[in-house]
């Protein structure tokens, strides 16, 4: 079974509007339902392609939930990330110069050992080799750059508090698991 994929919402754009890159995506897009890789994607992306719809394209409210419903076709799941995933991408974010919004793409990625589709630069390059490259396009599509994007010292570590925050998480995961399991 191959890899999944985790969409960035900067792909989601071209897929139902109008871009330079609106073809290739969409042939990846098919390509990747084709060989029944899933298409994964974090809660928030509903947000944010909603937002750069309306935002930025003008799109009224009937034509965002028409393009919703496109996507919808595509997008197997939708993620809700939880307080591991969370600090995951705090990580990434620090470490790699991302907003969190988008090392959440990143961090989704990994704990799912899955691919990244992303357009934005950053974000492809701190993927690395889980950049799925079919139709990688290194052009920034989403906001303005905002004064992120060079590598940081990671600091999330040195909050006093951080083990016992996170053996706490860890507790409450396997407690999680074993109602499951009842």
């Amino acid at each position: 079974m191959s890899r999944p994929i985790v969409l960035d919402a900067s792909v989601a754009l071209p897929l139902v509007h109008g871009e330079d890159e609106s073809d290739q995506w969409r042939r990846a897009a098919a390509a990747w339902l084709q060989a029944s890789r899933r298409i994964i994607v974090p809660d928030h992306f509903w947000l944010e392609v909603s937002n750069a719809l309306i935002r930025r394209h003008g799109y009224a409210g009937r034509e965002v939930l028409e393009a919703l419903h496109v996507l919808d076709d595509v997008i197997a799941d939708t993620v809700a990330l939880d307080r591991p995933i969370v600090v995951l991408a705090l990580d990434r974010a620090e470490r790699f110069g991302l907003s969190t919004y988008d090392a959440a793409y990143l961090a989704l990625a990994e704990s799912l050992d899955a691919d990244l589709a992303t357009m934005d630069r950053a974000l492809g390059q701190a993927a690395g080799p889980r950049l799925d490259s079919g139709a990688y396009s290194p052009r920034r599509l989403s906001e303005e750059r905002a004064g992120y994007g060079s590598p940081s010292k990671v600091t999330w570590p040195d909050y006093s508090s951080a083990a016992s925050y996170l053996s706490s998480m860890r507790a409450g995961i396997r407690r999680a698991a074993a109602v499951t399991k009842a």
